[in-house]
């Protein structure tokens, strides 16, 4: 797709050893360097040593007053930046206890992150929303949601979009109940209430047996006769 090359105001000896580093396989620049020995102009990077058109040409640079040559016009990254935000373009979402208590929600990372994708985003929910974005579905955000069939979607739904740039199926991340922790005590302590029960239970069964075979011993059978002998005077 890309013819690459490295190009430096280096030697064409460091140049060399460069390309050997990135590309040890000779795979990706196929001995295409350029270096100020090739330069037309002293110490100023020019692509009219690069063959191809300079409109088809993407530059990766660290600086940009190396390069001579206006690039203001196709900078790649306003390029990227503009693609990027057409990802969520015409998405308008609000959050449900995504954020910390009394944070600035306009100052959180996904509300950033969601911005740059192209979204709007808001507090406040009205008819114009598109997408609630809440980690739980009880909330009254996340109902309102429900109710008037926008999307609830986890904020895992942002990240991905962001990820893979392009706007991910809501239906592969939905907003899981969350677990009740009281109850799930209490179901706990109910457990080991009924497993101390039969415990007891079964102790004082064993208790019980026990009793019987000791009294059973010590018991005189019906038809033993018992003897006196003569009692001192």
């Amino acid at each position: 797709m890309f013819d690459m090359y490295i190009y430096t105001m280096g030697d064409k000896a460091y140049a060399i050893e460069i390309a050997k580093l990135l590309d040890p396989d000779n795979i990706y620049f196929s001995s295409k360097v350029i270096s100020n020995s090739d330069c037309t102009q002293r110490h100023q990077k020019g692509l009219d040593v690069v063959l191809g058109a300079e409109s088809v040409a993407v530059i990766l640079d660290d600086t940009e007053n190396d390069v001579e040559t206006d690039l203001s016009s196709r900078d790649v990254r306003e390029v990227i930046k503009a693609v990027r935000n057409e990802v969520l373009q015409g998405c308008k979402l609000v959050f449900s206890r995504v954020f910390p208590r009394h944070a600035r929600p306009q100052d959180q990372f996904i509300w950033k992150m969601a911005e740059q994708l192209g979204a709007v985003c808001c507090t406040d929910v009205d008819s114009t929303v598109t997408h609630v974005v809440a980690v739980d579905p009880g909330t009254d955000k996340a109902q309102w949601a429900a109710r008037n069939k926008k999307f609830l979607v986890h904020p895992r739904w942002v990240e991905a979009a962001n990820f893979r740039w392009h706007r991910q199926p809501e239906e592969n991340f939905p907003v899981p109940p969350l677990k009740e922790k009281g109850k799930d005590k209490e179901r706990s302590k109910d457990k080991e209430n009924v497993v101390g029960v039969e415990k007891v239970t079964g102790q004082d069964k064993d208790n019980a047996i026990a009793g019987r075979e000791k009294a059973q011993e010590n018991a005189v059978p019906s038809h033993a006769t018992t003897t006196a002998g003569p009692t001192d005077s």
